[in-house]
């Protein structure tokens, strides 16, 4: 059986389309656990109304994202958890294309099917030859598992700590990274799951502090930057792109440049180095299309 996990905060006018789509999936074999995290518009009332055998609601005080996820894992009879937010949905062949993978390639802690941005109910289209399927290698160009395409293995992600609460932005790729580094995964990229740019309450359009951001963290993956160059490389380079934009912040600037001595750029392009050791410099030719 698969756990679906929804955390739900403040998701009125989506939620009752994200559970059609789970509702209409062709695997059946699988529960909802829908975790409201103190909303305070009528989510829950919603969900409760829609409660039936295949769907849980758990109620908590508002503690963010990572405390909703980590409720549903816990509260999850299922072997592997799907992830899914209150504001995005899934084809009707997620869940069936999502187990296929898993009994494709055995044994990993993570699995992630592509995921698509859409504005209403337009779903794009992608060529065949385009498609990966295989295990997920440090490059990640494939695919990144998102909050609403990644499925784990429960016990694995118990056992690497599940989400970390202290973020609230790059939560879910610090955890897909520490399933990675623990039994690895695999990914198809075909999109299966859409992400709705046009919800309301996305977390996408509120500025973070750093201290809830990944790169304020990134000390938590020293051991394994020291022991696997593919991952380091991948790393910091996700890292120059989270820090960049806190460079531009007298709040943060300080904090960001301490943080990005710590990278290793030997692996980058010039560029990228440059970016962070002079960014308005940097800001300043690509404005003039001189890099």
């Amino acid at each position: 059986m698969i756990s679906v996990v929804i955390p739900l905060y403040n998701k009125e006018k989506s939620i009752t389309t994200t559970l059609e789509s789970v509702l209409a999936q062709t695997y059946t074999d699988y529960e909802v656990v829908v975790v409201d995290d103190g909303s305070t518009d009528n989510s829950a009332n919603i969900v409760r109304k829609l409660v039936n055998e295949k769907i849980r609601l758990i109620s908590q005080p508002n503690g963010g994202v990572s405390a909703a996820r980590n409720t549903g894992i816990m509260s999850a009879n299922g072997e592997y958890v799907a992830f899914l937010d209150g504001d995005d949905i899934w084809d009707k062949d997620f869940l069936k294309e999502l187990v296929a993978l898993i009994e494709e390639y055995p044994g990993r802690s993570i699995y992630g099917l592509g995921i698509a941005c859409i504005r209403g109910n337009q779903i794009p289209k992608c060529k065949e030859e385009e498609y990966y399927r295989g295990d997920i290698h440090w490059d990640w160009t494939v695919i990144v598992p998102s909050g609403s395409s990644a499925c784990v293995r429960r016990q694995d992600a118990i056992d690497v700590g599940m989400f970390d609460t202290r973020m609230t932005h790059g939560e879910d790729m610090d955890m897909w990274w520490r399933l990675v580094l623990k039994n690895g995964g695999a990914c198809y990229s075909k999109s299966y799951a859409y992400y709705r740019l046009d919800a309301e309450n996305r977390a996408m359009h509120r500025v973070v502090p750093l201290e809830k951001h990944i790169p304020y963290y990134m000390d938590k993956y020293a051991e394994a930057r020291a022991a696997n160059a593919q991952f380091r490389k991948y790393c910091d380079e996700n890292m120059v792109f989270r820090l960049y934009p806190y460079l531009f912040d007298k709040r943060y600037k300080n904090e960001a440049r301490k943080i990005a001595r710590k990278l290793d750029y030997s692996q980058m392009k010039w560029s990228m180095h440059f970016r962070m050791c002079f960014p308005r410099l940097y800001n300043f030719f690509q404005k003039h299309k001189l890099l």
